[in-house]
């Protein structure tokens, strides 16, 4: 616990605040690899952003000891602005990285040699997010809106186009994930994980119209466990590999199971040192859990695991609206998930 506050201090001393239990199964009984039962060392997974009930699974799976349980000591990174996910994989400086169907096939085009073994959303969490009062209920309804746009949601003006609306009339305002932009009036209409700022403004007594953007063709991909591709080559690697996986199914099934469970212990984690609501937790836990079963229910398969079905609708993905040169097939190893999932 001590590495992994210290290293959350470092990026909560930036003054970033997110509005953004255990039923699990037993490791033992799930079909563990062979090398569970040994000790297979220490490994680091590096999140996107600032710890929170996003990746609520992974906390789980830490603090209930299932990684501990499959014989590896795992460390959480956080995330943050200046963090780069695909960066410290190359490096070293983490076996495992969160990563985005859109931000691994970037990186991949930038020549980095990393590969996609399982995935936890496949089911986009984004999602258009205007005051109810407004009565935006439809994407083509924001013809002459100002939207509210994070740097890592550029990509929803393509898809936007792609749908057919004229960009001419629509005006982008940069924002950070604060709801305080749509509530103000300043936007319109805010691009947010659906566990964000709807959560927080329900939260607030406040009600919002939201459009998921998977539901509309853009069905981007989120906590995709990524490696590097010369990891899957080192048998230790590898077998510290498959037990995350397998460990992160465990908190999976107990976020799907108790939500409010994760939630609580996201919170009593990291709740007093980034700033999170328990409120906010609990709730958006149960939101968190509910992308994870539609995109099960989409793809057709096992929890995390990557099917034909799934790869097919991220090319479309691909061709349509990010405009990305890749073979989808490319950017994901199915075998390294075989026997765990």
């Amino acid at each position: 616990m001590s590495r992994r506050l210290v290293a959350l201090a470092a990026v909560a001393s930036m003054g970033l605040t997110l509005a953004a239990c255990s039923a699990g199964s037993d490791p033992e009984a799930s079909g563990s690899n062979d090398a569970a039962a040994g000790d297979l060392g220490s490994a680091a997974i590096q999140f996107g952003w600032l710890p929170n009930v996003e990746n609520g699974a992974i906390i789980a799976a830490v603090e209930e000891g299932y990684y501990e349980d499959l014989g590896l000591d795992v460390e959480i990174l956080p995330g943050g602005p200046e963090v780069a996910v695909d960066a410290q994989i190359v490096s070293g400086g983490a076996l495992v990285g969160l990563m985005t169907s859109e931000s691994l096939a970037n990186a991949v085009l930038g020549g980095a040699p990393l590969v996609g073994v399982a995935a936890v959303y496949q089911y986009s969490s984004n999602a258009i997010v205007s005051l109810a009062e407004d009565g935006i209920e439809d994407p083509m309804q924001l013809e002459g809106a100002t939207i509210g746009l994070s740097a890592n949601d550029r990509t929803t003006l393509p898809f936007l186009e792609w749908l057919g609306l004229d960009m001419s009339t629509v005006s982008t305002v940069p924002v950070d994930g604060s709801p305080t932009p749509l509530v103000s009036g300043e936007v319109d209409a805010i691009v947010s994980p659906v566990g964000n700022v709807p959560v927080v403004l329900a939260a607030q007594g406040i009600d919002t119209t939201v459009i998921p953007v998977a539901e509309h063709g853009y069905n981007r991909w989120s906590s995709i466990l990524t490696v590097r591709r010369d990891s899957l080559e080192d048998p230790e690697q590898l077998a510290q590999i498959k037990a995350i996986i397998e460990g992160t199914k465990l908190g999976v099934e107990d976020l799907l199971e108790d939500p409010a469970a994760v939630g609580e212990i996201t919170y009593d984690v990291y709740g007093e040192q980034l700033g999170l609501e328990l409120a906010s937790q609990v709730e958006g836990a149960a939101v968190w859990a509910d992308l994870i079963r539609r995109g099960q229910e989409r793809s057709g398969g096992a929890l995390l695991e990557v099917t034909e079905s799934g790869l097919a609708e991220t090319q479309a993905l691909f061709e349509n609206i990010l405009g990305v040169d890749l073979d989808a097939h490319d950017l994901f190893d199915l075998s390294v998930a075989e026997g765990v999932l």
